[in-house]
């Protein structure tokens, strides 16, 4: 049985994809010489550089917050689930 993506996980995909080819982007090189244009005060290639790595950050921490990638856990199956506390022993009650 295969699963369609969800629209989360194809907009996350695409987002990953799309950050990881800017980053590789050799028309940045075109800049390395050049103080302008500049970027948030910066030359261009180190602004270019921070803004698509804040981008990454926070593409991956929303798929990190909405458990993106982890299958849901069926009613039987409870292999993903976190072990439970132990409970605490000794010391003064």
């Amino acid at each position: 049985m295969i699963k369609k993506p969800t629209r989360l996980a194809v907009v996350l995909w695409t987002c990953i994809l799309a950050g990881f080819a800017l980053m590789e982007f050799p028309g940045v090189l075109f800049f390395h010489d050049m103080v302008e244009p500049r970027i948030l005060g910066m030359p261009f290639i180190y602004g270019f550089n921070v803004v698509i790595w804040a981008f990454m950050c926070v593409v991956l921490f929303i798929g990190y917050r909405t458990h993106w990638g982890r299958r849901a856990a069926s009613e039987g199956d409870e292999s993903d689930a976190p072990d439970p506390a132990p409970e605490p022993t000794g010391g003064a009650h």
